[in-house]
């Protein structure tokens, strides 16, 4: 989402509340996509997702993971000879959804360079004072309308991360020879996947919900004909990985979805939402029912099998919602 390097690079390190995750890009001498997706769990309480506190601890146990995770560094290579090793590598870095603070507005004029667009958008954080701005980083994200539609406004996510939780994560990078070119948002990089998979810009013509359990958090999305309407990250707790095996947990799922749409209808009158996207781990068939009959949605899931209908091959890959998400940062 925001980023120091003009080129994407072909690593993506994603941080979570239960585990980190990796994912490398390559391509076959046929051009056809290939990743290597994996994952490890963590400590309890070694990440705690945070928008201000210290988010990172067990830092030589993260680098351990991560190391094992990633493999040696780059090599420069010279008829067979190798001259330099363990290079740094240069990588997008995914952070949980609950590490930032991000909110939708609503621009009359949008201008086209981002460093105009990012100053505009933080003088607007500033005097609608939803959140403090001292020490925090401010970008953005446009989510442009259905080509040819009345709307006069351009929508924007506004997401505010403090350079002090920022650093920690670099840093960590940083001490295993990553080096963070781009820095994403879990929720984020898994629906420009799904939009991929979705094929072209029919999902513009959609009113959805768009629904992400990971990282102990739900993050809900409304969106009307291609504009993000309205953006939560709601906390779940700390039993969140064992979501789809507790009864409870998934009506407060549900109920919290319900909120979101409670929410936006109360804002937009006029969007009416009957479809839902669900990105969660684990067998969804009964969060998918509940949805479906408590809040009258038709839901849909983004998965590996999204993935695969892609024609990418993934080997030796980890499949869950966090190599997944890896791989989104690099897809």
């Amino acid at each position: 989402m925001w980023g120091w390097a003009s080129s994407r690079p072909r690593h993506c390190l994603k941080f979570g509340a239960d585990s980190v995750a990796w994912a490398e890009l390559e391509r076959n001498w046929r051009g056809r996509r290939q990743h290597r997706c994996v994952m490890s769990p963590i400590p309890e309480g070694a990440v705690k997702p945070s928008p201000a506190d210290q988010n990172l601890s067990e830092l030589s146990t993260l680098e351990g993971r991560i190391r094992t995770l990633t493999g040696p560094g780059l090599e420069v290579r010279i008829v067979g000879h190798t001259l330099v090793s363990d290079l740094p590598r240069p990588i997008m870095l995914l952070l949980p959804d609950a590490a930032v603070r991000a909110v939708v507005l609503h621009l009359d004029q949008l201008p086209a360079k981002r460093e105009e667009r990012d100053a505009l958008v933080r003088w607007r954080l500033g005097q609608e004072q939803l959140f403090p701005l001292g020490g925090a980083k401010v970008v953005s994200q446009v989510f442009h309308g259905l080509p040819g539609s009345e709307s006069r406004t351009h929508t924007v996510l506004a997401v505010a991360i403090q350079e002090a939780v920022l650093n920690q994560y670099e840093s960590l990078c940083e001490s295993v020879g990553l080096i963070p070119q781009h820095v994403g948002m879990t929720s984020l990089r898994l629906f420009d996947l799904w939009r991929r998979a979705s094929g072209g810009s029919g999902w513009q013509r959609r009113d959805f919900l768009w629904a992400n359990v990971s990282d102990r958090a739900l993050t809900t999305m409304v969106f009307q004909r291609g504009q993000l309407l309205f953006y939560r990250c709601k906390l779940l707790g700390n039993e969140e990985t064992a979501v789809m095996a507790k009864t409870d947990m998934m009506e407060k799922i549900v109920e919290e979805c319900g909120a979101s749409l409670d929410a936006c209808q109360q804002r937009h009158p006029s969007a009416v939402i009957k479809e839902a996207v669900l990105c969660a781990d684990g067998d969804l068939a009964a969060l998918q029912t509940q949805i479906e009959a408590g809040l009258d949605l038709s839901v849909e899931q983004l998965g590996w099998r999204s993935v695969e209908a892609l024609g990418w091959v993934t080997k030796g890959s980890h499949r869950s919602m966090a190599s997944l998400a890896a791989m989104a940062g690099v897809a």
